[in-house]
């Protein structure tokens, strides 16, 4: 499952305006706690005020946002379902059985455990999609050198790479286009389909060195990597409202740590459950 990014230039939303790093900036501290939380209120409140943000700030299809967050749901629950029935006590212990159902036993740990594991992993997955959703790779990379000091070489020779991944996929429908005029059957058995990748291999290696070779050439015609700084032109500056976003995420992940404190609920952190 691949999320698919907004472009920047839709503006959909306010995150979609924000610097990229400065979304970075703003989940990363939350994403360290949900790392080290070992109890299942903390990263809920995390899934709640990650998926409130995203779409309200990001503008985005409540039905469009769950469609992307629906195989994490279930990769979620999968924990919450599995654990009771592996997961002990503390260091191997037997826990109490909540349920029995023939050999298998339903263990009070591991309800626990797999509801912390589950709730964790979703929640990070939902910090993730809050920043993959409203952020193009090359805006990304683009502030990444501007902004924190990223060599231009490493950031725009990334660029230039993810760039071929989408032509790559075109080259491959028309190569099986051409096959198709050509009269090739498109069967489906394994020896036609190792057939099948032995014909393509030949012009998606011979289209793939051209283009690298067309790149190569316009990065030289740019004078790229003659000069320690380059001009730019798409600028990422950090703005007030890059300001404003970070302090409010820290405030609100802040304010669930102190709430879910005072309410004697926050686990306590630990590496390993």
């Amino acid at each position: 499952m691949r999320a698919k990014p907004i472009d920047q230039t839709e503006e959909n939303g306010v995150l979609h305006r924000l610097n990229p790093v400065s979304k970075l900036l703003a989940i990363t501290p939350a994403m360290g706690l949900l790392m080290l939380a070992t109890d299942p209120y903390t990263p809920l409140s995390f899934v709640v005020v990650g998926d409130l943000v995203t779409v309200v700030l990001g503008r985005l299809s409540p039905f469009s946002y769950l469609r992307v967050a629906a195989p994490l749901v279930v990769l979620a629950a999968s924990f919450v379902l599995v654990y009771p029935f592996v997961v002990g006590g503390p260091d191997g212990a037997p826990s109490r059985v909540l349920v029995s159902l023939g050999p298998l036993a339903v263990q009070e740990s591991g309800v626990r455990i797999g509801a912390a594991t589950g709730l964790r992993i979703l929640a990070l997955s939902v910090l993730s999609l809050l920043f993959v959703l409203t952020t193009e790779t090359e805006s990304f990379l683009r502030a990444l050198v501007q902004n924190l000091g990223l060599p231009y070489r490493i950031g725009y020779s990334a660029m230039a790479a993810f760039r071929f991944a989408p032509m790559m996929r075109s080259d491959v429908k028309r190569v099986r286009a051409a096959h198709t005029v050509r009269g090739t059957p498109q069967t489906d058995g394994l020896r036609d389909r190792v057939h099948r990748v032995s014909r393509y291999a030949i012009p998606l290696f011979v289209n793939a060195i051209r283009r690298a070779e067309r790149t190569a050439l316009a990065m030289d015609a740019r004078a790229f990597g003659a000069y320690e700084e380059r001009t730019h032109y798409r600028t990422h500056s950090v703005t007030g409202t890059d300001v404003a976003f970070v302090v409010l995420f820290w405030t609100l992940s802040a304010g669930i740590v102190v709430i879910l404190w005072q309410l004697n609920v926050f686990g306590a952190l630990t590496i390993l459950q």
